[in-house]
């Protein structure tokens, strides 16, 4: 009798006869969700598809002999390599035909949110805009008190933007993972060890942009002003683009390492840039790519976003398997 293996969140939790495992699917020891593979199977399954299984507590027949132990990563699951165009493009269209549903589901799941935590910071906008001019110390007040609210929901709206998009990206990554889609990994930023990391690791980007700004930009506007040329002002902007770019393309696969990998939000920095680095251009040729199909999607009255976005989701996070694989980070 084939033993069968389970693997739980990328980690083995061992090899088992069919009445263990239906014994433990019984006793909770083993979840429906829980991957399976045994000899004579193409790919990883979850347990919940097993039909074969023994009834629980039935008795345990006798293993002649254990079957070799299972090489490698399972099928579906990637190891860390190359950006590989086809392969993001081809695994994330089958993804998203299989998975069309929730992955517009998701979509529409994303702006809704997006759009409710924007209304007040609209609101307190338009009142500044509404008593900017007037003099009295009661406008003025009111102006102040507005300016605290915009600035608070700014800063809100941004924060839960940062922590949707990154699950939004774990959404796409099981998907492509285990070919199916579960809708409370949209939500998966918000897990207490993630958020704070998330939130962390969008600090460390802030931070990295004013010290470029203030090394590289305040001086060529003291220049500009004391020469009276726009010319070092100009130079000054070319010279902060370059590292701003080359940090930016990195970025995108920080927030997804917080969350698949469970790492902290230095760990992640330092290993986006250091696997981006290597093959920089790949990448941004993959960030042009999804930035495409995301235009394609708005050029068609915005309504093509909910086809467009999942779709450039699934790439780029195909586009992560590759780089990051779908195991533990190897130590720098």
């Amino acid at each position: 009798m084939a033993m069968i293996f389970v693997n739980r969140d990328r980690q083995s939790l061992g090899q088992f006869s069919e009445q263990d495992v239906s014994n433990g699917l019984e006793s909770g020891r083993f979840l429906p969700d829980d991957l399976a593979w045994q000899e004579g199977m193409e790919s990883w399954q979850p347990l919940s598809s097993l039909t074969h299984l023994p009834p629980p507590g039935a008795a345990i027949p006798a293993v002649d002999s254990l079957p070799p132990s299972l090489d490698g990563p399972p099928a579906g699951f990637e190891k860390p390599g190359n950006i590989r165009f086809d392969e993001c493009l081809s695994k994330a269209w089958d993804c998203f035909q299989r998975n069309w549903g929730l992955c517009v589901v998701g979509t529409l799941i994303l702006f809704a949110i997006s759009a409710v935590v924007q209304i007040p910071m609209q609101f307190a906008q338009a009142v500044l805009e509404r008593f900017t001019g007037h003099g009295s110390s009661a406008q003025i007040g009111i102006m102040i008190g507005m300016v605290v609210v915009f600035l608070f929901f700014y800063a809100l709206a941004t924060g839960v933007s940062t922590i949707l998009s990154a699950g939004f990206m774990y959404f796409f990554i099981e998907s492509l993972r285990t070919g199916k889609s579960n809708i409370d990994n949209l939500f998966a930023g918000f897990r207490a060890s993630n958020w704070i990391q998330l939130l962390l690791a969008m600090l460390v980007w802030i931070l990295a942009v004013f010290i470029i700004v203030a090394v590289l930009v305040a001086p060529g506007i003291f220049l500009t002003a004391t020469m009276k040329s726009s010319v070092p002002v100009i130079v000054a902007g070319v010279l902060a683009i370059i590292p701003l770019i080359y940090l930016a393309v990195p970025l995108g696969f920080v927030f997804p390492l917080i969350v698949d990998k469970k790492i902290g939000f230095w760990q992640a920095v330092t290993a986006a840039i250091r696997t981006v680095h290597r093959q920089w251009f790949q990448v941004l040729g993959l960030m042009i790519l999804v930035g495409l199909i995301a235009m394609a999607g708005m050029l068609a009255c915005c309504v093509g976003m909910l086809a467009t976005m999942p779709l450039g989701y699934l790439i780029w996070c195909q586009g992560y398997r590759q780089l990051f694989g779908d195991g533990d980070l190897p130590n720098a």
